[in-house]
């Protein structure tokens, strides 16, 4: 630290190594600026200068009666270099466009501008119903949503008060609900699913919902044993709290039998197919218990009144044709292949551990030596999670490049391990 600095910078500059540490986590509160007088050995109006500039580089927010506290990260990264191993989406090129172009030719050829008009507020009737019977969920308790995101942002308004304070999350989990609940308590997961003699433990507080990927989880890639399933919903019922289940890729996993199957009345299901079709094709359905429905249909009425109608009619038929199975089909072979790859080049490299029983478009990896951040082509571990023992892991992404991109990726890869390794 630079002795010219004045105090109440280097005061500064103790606090934020505190956070990176993750001595001070998100969401915690900061000592009061009274304790911090004391154990630093300096006036109140030099720790309040500390604060002030903490909150202006948007390390931490005041809470006026209440004190300070650690902002949740709110970065969104960009890719490094020429190949995007971040991004979860699949590549466009993927897609089968030309069927895709012959669905909307034939659903404005016959509904005219009738193609565009509003649906209701739960979602189109006809896709419902479709929905239902590929799915085996109830068509009265489903609504159609806005990609998983919008299914998340409604639960965090029907379950609005102390959010933060309420929710469970496994450890490590997926960004955007960190973010969208200020996440606090966490249960460490397993290869098979979470830790129980931590979940119990966590469960003597106020837990309200307890937010889980138990199919391909993001960004493990693993799933949950159904010893593991079964135990959650028991301690769903036991304790009287919601399971947010995210099928983040679940239809990748088989017919496994899901959290929905087995506590219907505790579960509140949410699937999304912009991860398996297309990024821009932003529809989900979310099915909710059955005394939470009318809660929800109005907050997402309050909030967004329909998604998109004409590309809710584009999936009706892009299920019905046949066309998404054989789409799924040519996708699980393409990603057993890459992952394949990607496995055989990370065994030349002992530092790095691979993530067992993993499925999916990423590998979830560690490594014994520390890798850069700055330039890294993956997503490091700790966007995933507050552990300090996550920070060593990275998540690679392998769905979005192109074939000649990707090609051009293993060799990349390979050169960033081995300077990584030197």
């Amino acid at each position: 630290m630079n002795s010219k600095q004045p105090l109440y910078q280097k005061i500064a500059e103790t606090i934020k190594a505190r956070i990176a540490s993750g001595e001070y986590r998100p969401g915690q509160k900061i000592p009061p600026i009274r304790n911090l007088t004391s154990s630093l050995g300096v006036n109140k109006a030099t720790v309040h200068k500390a604060f002030e500039q903490l909150k202006r580089e948007g390390l931490i927010d005041n809470k006026v009666g209440s004190g300070s506290y650690v902002r949740f990260p709110e970065k969104i990264y960009a890719p490094s270099g020429f190949f995007d191993f971040r991004t979860d989406y699949l590549n466009e090129r993927f897609f089968p466009y030309q069927q895709a172009q012959s669905i909307f030719n034939q659903l404005f050829e016959s509904e005219k501008a009738h193609a565009l008009a509003p649906t209701p507020v739960e979602g189109d009737p006809e896709l419902l119903r479709v929905l239902s019977r590929r799915y085996h969920l109830p068509a009265e308790r489903m609504l159609i949503i806005s990609g998983a995101q919008q299914g998340l942002d409604l639960v965090s308004k029907v379950f609005s008060a102390k959010i933060s304070e309420s929710i469970l999350f496994e450890d490590p989990t997926y960004p955007g609900a960190i973010s969208l609940f200020k996440a606090r308590y966490f249960v460490p997961l397993q290869n098979d699913g979470p830790d129980l003699d931590q979940l119990d433990r966590s469960l003597s507080t106020n837990i309200q919902l307890f937010y889980t990927m138990p199919s391909v989880h993001n960004p493990t890639g693993i799933s949950y044993s159904m010893v593991k399933k079964e135990a959650v919903a028991q301690r769903a019922q036991d304790h009287g709290f919601y399971v947010i289940e995210d099928d983040y890729l679940g239809e990748l996993n088989g017919r496994a039998p899901r959290m929905i199957d087995i506590e219907p009345q505790r579960t509140i299901h949410i699937k999304s197919f912009a991860q398996t079709t297309l990024a821009g094709i932003r529809l989900g359905l979310m099915v909710v218990p059955e005394d939470l429905y009318a809660q929800f249909i109005y907050a997402k009425y309050s909030s967004d009144i329909s998604s998109s109608g004409l590309l809710q009619k584009f999936l009706r038929e892009f299920i019905t044709l046949g066309h998404y199975d054989q789409h799924l089909k040519k996708v699980v072979k393409r990603a057993a292949q890459r992952r394949a790859r990607l496995a055989a080049l990370f065994a030349q490299f002992p530092f790095l551990t691979q993530y067992p029983g993993q499925s999916g478009y990423s590998i979830w990896c560690g490594s014994a030596l520390p890798m850069p951040v700055t330039d890294a082509p993956w997503s490091p571990g700790q966007e995933f999670s507050f552990s300090q023992e996550f920070n060593r892991y990275f998540k690679l992404s392998f769905m979005h490049l192109d074939e000649e991109e990707f090609t051009e990726g293993i060799a990349y890869l390979q050169n960033y391990l081995t300077l990584a390794r030197s």
